[in-house]
């Protein structure tokens, strides 16, 4: 991972770096693949763009004949279902499947998720793009998304989210929706202070996730998106929505990231998911037009500068952020 002289003290700007290579086919043994066969299903409980998921499973199923359930809620809501059918023995989920990096380390730590460092291919997997808790599948750097009927001129940094032209036409993720989110605000108080969110606060509405915020400025009841998901604005110019949006620098990843549920009913065809997660297939899917962890992978771009932003320092902040943006 290639590093840059941190510009404030509240982070260090980073690269993604990608490996050449690194998604080379691995041999899956076949005994995991009989196994997986075996189980027959898999259900994935996911955050993630669901038109996204469903290309995945449904390549996997046709490479596998395995079939997969996918269970899609926004963060907050994914994580509660999930922890409420752990208390109560009745786990559903195999994978796990989500951009809350904050939930998968938190939950390997309580053992609700497996290590992932048996499934095949983890060796070759960047480092940077993986640990025991999960892979790192996709990276989605943030982004400003805007209807070009709308606003045709185009937006270039975060600081035109407060422009007085743009007031009442913004919709925001919503702060308190997720650790992830409150990274971001984060950020954007550390690069430009109090009043930044102040104004950003008077010119907003908020969304719980990115999936129905960006339909809605896809439909034109809104303007502007922040920060917006990559993976959901190609799915819906694929569409024919009049969307546009740009990388400003610096910025923070919401990446997707796999985890093997302890208690998932079907072990073998989780274990076969997520190894073919990283197969240049699954990449070359999840990837889009967008960002892989490798390089080589067809139609994929390269990382704007990223900010590390802690999200324990984020959370401690969290009360003040919603007291600024008026929330």
């Amino acid at each position: 991972m290639k590093r840059y002289v941190a510009t404030s003290a509240f982070a260090a700007v980073v690269a993604l770096s990608t490996v050449v290579g690194a998604s080379a086919q691995t041999e899956i043994p076949a005994e995991l693949v009989e196994a997986a066969k075996a189980e027959g299903s898999l259900t994935v409980y996911t955050n993630v763009d669901p038109s996204l998921v469903q290309k995945l499973g449904d390549a996997y199923t046709q490479a596998y004949g395995i079939t997969v359930d996918i269970q899609r809620q926004a963060s907050s809501a994914l994580a509660q279902r999930f922890m409420a059918e752990h208390d109560t023995n009745n786990t559903i989920a195999d994978v796990y499947y989500s951009t809350d990096r904050a939930f998968h380390d938190d939950g390997f730590e309580k053992q609700l998720f497996s290590s992932v460092e048996d499934v095949p291919g983890y060796a070759n997997w960047p480092e940077e793009a993986k640990g025991p808790a999960a892979l790192t599948i996709g990276y989605n750097p943030y982004s400003l998304v805007w209807n070009k009927d709308m606003v045709p001129e185009g937006l270039k940094s975060w600081e035109d989210l407060i422009k007085p032209e743009y007031e009442g036409q913004v919709i925001l993720t919503d702060p308190r929706s997720s650790v992830t989110s409150n990274q971001f605000y984060k950020m954007l108080h550390d690069l430009y202070g109090d009043d930044f969110l102040r104004k950003l606060g008077t010119h907003a509405t908020y969304s719980q996730s990115a999936v129905p915020g960006i339909q809605q400025v896809a439909a034109g009841a809104q303007a502007i998106y922040a920060p917006g998901i990559h993976q959901v604005v190609t799915g819906l110019v694929a569409s024919g929505a009049p969307l546009d949006e740009s990388f400003p620098e610096p910025s923070i990843s919401s990446n997707n990231v796999a985890s093997l549920v302890a208690a998932g009913p079907h072990p073998n065809a989780a274990k076969l998911f997520l190894a073919f997660l990283m197969t240049n297939e699954a990449q070359a899917i999840n990837n889009y037009d967008g960002f892989s962890p490798v390089e080589g992978i067809p139609n994929t771009r390269p990382m704007p500068k990223i900010l590390n932003v802690d999200p324990k320092e984020a959370v401690a902040a969290s009360e003040n952020i919603y007291k600024l943006l008026g929330l």
